[in-house]
């Protein structure tokens, strides 16, 4: 049966991948439903439209990404050995080497980068599509509303037009999956994996750290409950510890910390919100702050479930990380976002219960904004082919012609 599915939603996808798409959201968890958004986060990924500069009416990531790949193209090999020895050496430049290496390679045979964002789909949906696993293969998943909604918050929070932020969402999704691994599944040799991010995305160095700490002071349960709440409330402190913690590291990462919490380029981010940005930030934290005092109300039913339990004690430690670093975009703001598949995860595990029901349709009201948003970027980036057309002509039509 499972066989014919595929066959049927192959056939689908092969007409039209939106279709193909569309049509496997019907059983999410699936095999054949996931064949099928691997195959689309891919046919996306080499739709991917951007264009050669910044001074057009698309300003996003994506531009840098194709701009840095077109100037490594022409790097021959000794070139890219002085990059990548810098970066082993902490000195100036690359402060990560994902990117230049992905990008050196691709180069090596194309310099089309429609092929680029191509690979950083396929890297990047292999591990959403593995983190998600943990969701839709827990036996209380089931395909009805209630598992819909939990999909789209655990997917949503980090979809794949992020692509566009290749290096920092792609950590992400590893980091996520690493986490599932470690806490729930109790598998430390994924800390190997997780010790990879910092070369994706060089933030993730402050990951690899939270997860030390929550590994080695998991029975401070009550602690980290009192520093959960004390965070939300004054998250301002993050400013100065990092100034005070500055002097104490290593130059490399005293760097990127003066990056992150330079006065300037903080209010140059401020001022290039719009007045409405508040939409968009505000209600989900709320909403993610609320639901997990109610897990901490909750804790003795949590308990109940070990891998549950476990993940929780994670969530309270990076979610107080999250909070006293929130006032900071490049940290706070950001990292937010993992924390949505933990808690979309522990929820299915632990509430399924219609009564709480109420909890997931607020969380989805107050994401709203921010997937509606997605979308308008989705459509910013991909031209009318790609709704229209087969992945045959997508291939032809964007890595050929």
């Amino acid at each position: 049966m499972e066989k014919k599915n595929t066959l049927i939603k192959l056939a689908i996808f092969f007409i039209n991948p939106l279709f193909g798409f569309i049509i496997s959201l019907k059983r999410i968890g699936a095999d054949s439903s996931f064949l099928i958004f691997f195959l689309f986060s891919i046919a996306f990924g080499i739709s991917f439209t951007v264009p050669d500069n910044r001074s057009g009416d698309y300003t996003g990531d994506g531009v840098a990404y194709r701009l840095k790949f077109e100037r490594i193209a022409v790097y021959d090999t000794d070139k890219f050995n002085l990059i990548f020895t810098d970066y082993t050496e902490f000195d100036d430049g690359d402060k990560d080497i994902y990117a230049t290496i992905v990008a050196f390679v691709v180069s090596r045979f194309t310099n089309n980068y429609h092929w680029l964002f191509g690979f950083y789909a396929a890297v990047f949906s292999f591990f959403m599509l593995k983190s998600l696993r943990f969701l839709t293969r827990e036996e209380n998943y089931r395909n009805d509303l209630y598992g819909f909604f939990l999909a789209t918050i655990f997917i949503m929070s980090n979809p794949i037009f992020n692509i566009n932020g290749a290096r920092f969402w792609t950590a992400a999704w590893i980091g996520v999956y690493c986490i599932f691994q470690i806490f729930q599944n109790n598998n430390k040799k994924y800390l190997l994996l997780a010790c990879l991010t910092p070369l994706v995305h060089v933030s993730f160095f402050a990951y690899l750290l939270i997860l030390i700490i929550a590994l080695l002071t998991k029975r401070w349960n009550k602690f980290w409950v009192v520093l959960f709440i004390a965070s939300f409330l004054i998250s301002e402190i993050a400013f100065f510890f990092l100034e005070s913690l500055e002097t104490y590291l290593p130059e490399f990462i005293s760097r990127i910390v003066r990056l992150y919490t330079d006065p300037e380029i903080m209010a140059t981010k401020e001022q290039s919100r719009v007045w409405f940005a508040f939409i968009f930030t505000w209600p989900p934290r709320i909403i993610v702050n609320l639901i997990i005092l109610f897990f901490i109300k909750k804790k003795l039913l949590i308990q109940q479930n070990d891998k549950a339990f476990n993940l929780y004690l994670f969530l309270m430690v990076w979610m107080s990380f999250v909070n006293f670093t929130m006032l900071i975009p490049s940290l706070g703001s950001r990292f937010f976002q993992l924390s949505l598949p933990l808690i979309a995860l522990i929820w299915l595990t632990v509430f399924d219960n219609k009564k709480y029901f109420n909890w997931i349709v607020a969380a989805i009201i107050c994401f709203s904004p921010s997937y509606a948003y997605f979308l308008n970027l989705i459509f910013e980036v991909t031209e009318i082919e790609f709704y229209v057309t087969n992945p045959i002509y997508l291939v032809y039509n964007y890595l050929y012609l």
